[in-house]
């Protein structure tokens, strides 16, 4: 007998933890591991965790991105990682990480860059997600008369 399909619940402006706008957090994580003398391995990891009520919308987003790093965390918590590294990290050659685009050669100016660009993909994956939950949910409280909104 074939399963009936559960029907999707409407997204509305209450179900978002950050008072009627979803809250969604992006964690940059540095790692520096130094051996003797020397730095041995820097590694950078970007993890989102989208606003709750978000989960579909990211799943759905993340399975059309083709990317498989997420789920839930020890605290239960839904979080992704746009990394194309299975781990989740993005390993640096040499040195430590710095943020700022003053390298000290092409090489350095090279992954300075491609760590900006790890990072702004994710806030701009998250500002998206958020977008279209504040997009849904606006549809949503339209059509119901505004009986939804926050007060």
């Amino acid at each position: 007998m074939p399963r009936t399909r559960k029907a999707k619940k409407p997204l509305l402006p209450a179900d978002f933890a950050g008072d009627g706008e979803p809250y969604s957090e992006v964690i940059v994580k540095v790692s520096i591991r130094i051996l003797g003398a020397g730095i041995t391995r820097s590694r950078l990891a970007v993890s989102v965790y989208p606003d709750p009520a978000l989960e579909p919308i990211a799943r759905k987003s993340l399975e059309a991105l083709k990317i498989e790093a997420y789920g839930m965390n020890e605290d239960g918590v839904f979080g992704a990682c746009l990394s194309e590294n299975f781990n989740g990290w993005e390993d640096l050659n040499e040195d430590f990480p710095r943020l700022d685009e003053n390298g000290k050669g092409r090489y350095d100016l090279e992954c300075l860059k491609a760590m900006n660009a790890y990072i702004k993909k994710s806030v701009d994956w998250a500002l998206m997600l958020n977008k279209q939950g504040m997009e849904e949910a606006g549809r949503k409280a339209r059509e119901s008369g505004g009986k939804h909104l926050i007060q």
